[in-house]
């Protein structure tokens, strides 16, 4: 039996969690406990699921996972050089702005994180970007996406098998 791509699938969940991360507004979905993210994860299984439908091959929770996984990895690479390519694009150096936003609003900060943030604001003013919040977000991405892709991911499988098992 011959079973149907599992890229396709990866690619649209890829696609779906990219471009609401990457998008000014449409990424404050994730503020909503990821759910940009969970999206693309559902994309990913729907399109699989779609596949799957004329060919009797079950939906199962394995396949949801990878594809959420997998989704996720890609995603939090691809979000993380775009967020890379942007920062060396452009010309201001976002430490500085959000010190100065902090001091308009009388918002004291201690030593060590004034210690920090003078360190990433050298690496932007140096750079063009910073090395050290480039390796944070990416860590913090390649964490985050693949488990939430997932989480999107099997949520789809347990509502398309609801739906496709008939209560009797």
């Amino acid at each position: 039996m011959n079973l149907p791509n599992r890229f396709t699938p990866v690619l649209y969940g890829t696609v779906v969690m990219t471009l609401i991360a990457v998008f000014p507004l449409l990424n404050m979905i994730n503020l909503l406990c990821c759910a940009g993210i969970i999206a693309g994860g559902f994309a990913g299984v729907y399109s699989y699921n779609k596949q799957l439908q004329n060919t009797g091959i079950p939906l199962t929770h394995k396949d949801g996972g990878m594809i959420g996984i997998l989704s996720g990895i890609l995603s939090a690479v691809l979000v993380t050089g775009f967020g890379l390519i942007i920062s060396l694009f452009s010309d201001s150096n976002p430490i500085l702005e959000v010190m100065k936003a902090f001091d308009e609003m009388n918002i004291q900060t201690p030593p060590e994180v004034a210690q920090y943030v003078e360190k990433f604001s050298e690496e932007y003013n140096q750079y063009g970007f910073s090395p050290s919040i480039t390796v944070i977000s990416f860590i913090s991405n390649i964490i985050l996406y693949p488990l939430f892709g997932a989480i999107g991911a099997l949520l789809a499988v347990n509502i398309f098998n609801k739906k496709n098992t008939k209560q009797v």
